[in-house]
């Protein structure tokens, strides 16, 4: 009996450590890097990120968790690259190597990001890249690497398209100009614009660089009057862009313009008031595209911080999800694991879908197949003018 009794309570032993064991696992939380530039010449655009990231958590959480994961909550571990490519490379492997994050996701600029995804491959843990453009992100064959956002490349194809369709609405444009910060940013959609862009018959006349932070873009401004484009593409960051407008407004030039990015549609530029009306912007999202997840999360943004989110955001706020959405589906928080899962992503609905793509689905190279649209200016908002079926509003030709 007293030998029955000793294998009872070894065995109740046993069940109560599985016990404890699978609650304290319950509970353990699924833990997502996020490398942002809190400092640094891109802070804002960092802030903005966080506010996303941010956001999709908290709705993550407030929902019950992770249910492939017995409800655990999703942790953010915010690491600040100070939008410096070193310090994001040993921001990368600090939360890899110490933290054990699951995956990773930023990490705003380009120069940026391409060295902590190459720590990310290394250590063998997905890394979604959420707004960097440059074309070889996603080219490396890196089995690791995702991104949510376009190829730089791949504004030029749109931006073909736009200013076909503006001609065809009997605007006057045959020269045009390139302006573009000198880092991997701009490099990867300029040569872009260079090698599309004539190929539809459109002449490029110039075309100017400068780096980022540049305070002055007189020199720059004047090249480009001397051109004559009729139309000017800009590529750069949102206060480089302040900047040469304004730089282009004291030569007494005003092209019509079109820049590239989130940072055209950031609330920064409106306040050049007649400077910026009826400019022109190539951009992954907009918060008024017709689809109803964009709309959730446009009223779920403005309800929480007060202003309406940019695409960098959009793009943020999709990755959090697609991360907790591939660990629920392989109930895991395994690097490896959630690899695979991610892979085999296909979101069509739900918070994820915003984007402006029939779903956010990652092909064999980790590249997600999205295009851009076009917003323009237009009574000192951003609206969405191209393509007609998601515009909220007819362009407006200014000249």
């Amino acid at each position: 009996m007293a030998r029955l009794n000793k294998q009872l309570l070894l065995r109740l032993a046993g069940v109560v450590a599985a016990v404890c064991f699978m609650s304290a696992h319950a509970t353990e939380p699924l833990k997502i890097g996020v490398l942002a530039p809190i400092t640094g010449a891109t802070a804002a655009d960092g802030a903005r990120l966080l506010k996303a990231h941010q956001l999709a958590a908290k709705e993550i959480n407030a929902a019950g968790g992770i249910a492939g994961l017995h409800g655990a909550k999703v942790e953010l571990l915010i690491a600040d690259t100070q939008s410096k490519p070193e310090v994001g490379r040993h921001a990368a492997e600090r939360l890899i190597a110490r933290d054990e994050v699951s995956a990773l996701l930023g990490a705003w600029a380009s120069a940026v990001t391409m060295p902590s995804m190459q720590v990310a491959e290394r250590y063998r843990t997905p890394f979604i890249v959420t707004s960097a453009v440059t074309d070889s992100i996603t080219e490396r064959n890196l089995q690791f690497v995702f991104r949510v956002s376009p190829k730089g490349s791949w504004a030029a194809r749109d931006v073909g398209g736009f200013i076909n369709y503006l001609r065809s609405k009997g605007a006057a444009i045959d020269k045009v100009a390139l302006a573009y910060e000198d880092g991997p940013f701009g490099q990867a959609v300029s040569k872009g614009y260079k090698k599309a862009l004539p190929a539809q018959g459109i002449r490029i006349v110039g075309e100017e660089t400068f780096r980022t932070g540049s305070p002055d873009m007189s020199t720059q401004a004047a090249r480009l009057k001397a051109t004559g484009a009729d139309l000017v593409l800009i590529v750069c960051y949102v206060d480089d862009e302040v900047v040469l407008l304004r730089a282009l407004a004291a030569q007494r030039y005003k092209p019509m313009v079109l820049g590239y990015g989130g940072g055209h549609v950031h609330p920064t530029l409106l306040q050049l008031g007649p400077m910026v009306e009826g400019a022109f912007g190539i951009v992954e999202w907009m918060p008024d595209l017709k689809k109803a997840a964009t709309e959730q999360f446009a009223k779920a943004y403005k309800a929480a911080y007060g202003e309406m989110p940019l695409s960098n955001a959009a793009q943020a706020y999709a990755a959090t999800w697609a991360v907790a959405l591939a660990a629920d589906a392989a109930r895991t928080r395994d690097p490896i694991k959630l690899r695979d899962s991610l892979r085999a992503l296909r979101l069509d609905n739900g918070p994820a879908s915003l984007l402006p793509n029939d779903a956010l689905d990652f092909d064999a190279a980790g590249q997600n197949n999205v295009g851009n649209v076009i917003s323009q200016v237009i009574g000192g908002r951003f609206v969405t003018v191209w393509p007609e079926a998601v515009a909220g509003q007819p362009l407006r030709l200014t000249r």
